[in-house]
């Protein structure tokens, strides 16, 4: 025992160990550079392209044919492939609108539209693009007075209170960033408003030249997404929704704390600001103004009035996960997983595609470079 613990040898180990590593293994960029270069931008923009010619939210036929692209991408590649599907509740626009009022002035209807733009190659696909909209949001009306509630934290609300600003059966406004979306909507609830309206604010998301003179948020841009802050399948809350599984009803999924609970919708920058210049009350902070150009921003309530009516259908629809496995020689029972969501809220080039592309991308440089050692 006492030879075993002598420093010596472990000394000499650790000289090697060091001596290994300094001078002779390749340092991590090594890797990450030799990994770059054998992959080819050609066919990583053939699958974005393949990928992100139509929109393709989930449960649709688009996003089905876009998982059979996965499926022939990797199955021409020899690696074997299948797909699973499963039975997921998920939530669809039925139907929206959105005015604003206040005393002497003639309500305006927003639009809710996201413009294209002169000789956009995609204005005819766009169509197929799914109406802005918040999925979960809890279907109803509302018509009250607006309260200005910055990014729509708990902090803001508190901030709100102490200015002696109540929410209470108001509508909440409040622009992305800093929290997620479901939060943003949570909080407007919590607080007691009687629905949320989210907005994209140019200060944030267009800090330079907007699409598609540069990649910036343009003026009608809307962010849509998910408002539920649980995980997986809202009806087999952490069980996996196999075929002939246990769930919970749509109606008991729709009214757990995960959802949101009130009617919300997002808004593109434009839309916010119009119903930020007739909103009175004390002029907000300074860190919860908006950017150079914009009306100043004021907390409410009113006297600006939102007349704000959500319909949903949340439904039980079929996804499909694409799955490949390549089983190693050495503790096959051991697991590296690599993957991405490939359903977009529209036509996905950056958020999932960019990711699925370069997914199939490793696959093929599997193929050609690294199965061949095994």
């Amino acid at each position: 025992a006492t030879a075993r613990l002598h420093p010596l040898p472990l000394l000499v180990g650790a000289l090697f160990a060091t001596y290994y590593h300094l001078l002779v293994a390749p340092a991590p960029s090594y890797y990450q550079s030799l990994f770059l270069s054998l992959g080819s931008n050609d066919t990583a923009a053939a699958h974005l392209r393949a990928l992100t010619v139509r929109p393709h939210l989930a449960g649709t036929e688009a996003n089905a044919l876009a998982a059979d692209h996965v499926v022939s991408t990797l199955s021409s590649l020899s690696f074997p492939t299948r797909v699973t599907p499963y039975e997921v509740l998920l939530s669809y626009p039925v139907g929206r609108s959105l005015s604003l009022s206040a005393p002497g002035r003639d309500a305006t209807a927003f639009a809710l539209v996201q413009d294209t733009y002169p000789g956009d190659p995609y204005a005819a696909a766009s169509a197929e693009v799914v109406p802005t909209f918040l999925a979960y949001a809890a279907s109803g009306s509302a018509a009250a007075e607006v309260v200005y509630a910055n990014y729509g934290r708990r902090e803001d609300y508190a901030y709100l209170a102490s200015r002696g600003v109540n929410v209470t059966g108001k509508v909440a406004l409040a622009r992305y960033g800093k929290v997620y979306r479901g939060d943003i909507v949570k909080n407007a609830r919590d607080a007691g408003a009687a629905a949320a309206v989210i907005f994209t604010d140019p200060k944030d998301y267009t800090p330079g030249k907007a699409f598609p003179d540069g990649p910036w948020m343009p003026p009608t841009g809307v962010q849509v997404g998910s408002t539920f802050k649980g995980v997986g399948d809202p009806t087999t809350p952490m069980w996996a929704s196999s075929e002939g599984c246990e769930r919970v009803s749509v109606a008991k999924a729709m009214s757990t704390h995960d959802m949101p609970g009130i009617p919300a919708l997002p808004v593109s920058g434009r839309d916010g600001e119009e119903i930020l210049r007739l909103v009175g009350g004390d002029v907000a902070p300074e860190d919860w103004q908006g950017g150079d150009g914009a009306p100043v921003y004021r907390l409410g309530p009113g006297p600006a009035v939102l007349n704000l009516t959500y319909t949903g259908n949340e439904t039980i629809a079929t996804i499909q996960n694409v799955i490949s496995v390549i089983e190693g020689k050495e503790e096959p029972d051991r697991y590296v997983i690599l993957g991405n969501h490939r359903d977009a809220w529209t036509f996905g080039a950056a958020d999932p595609n960019s990711g699925t592309a370069a997914l199939l991308e490793v696959w093929h440089i599997q193929l050609l470079y690294v199965t061949p050692l095994f």
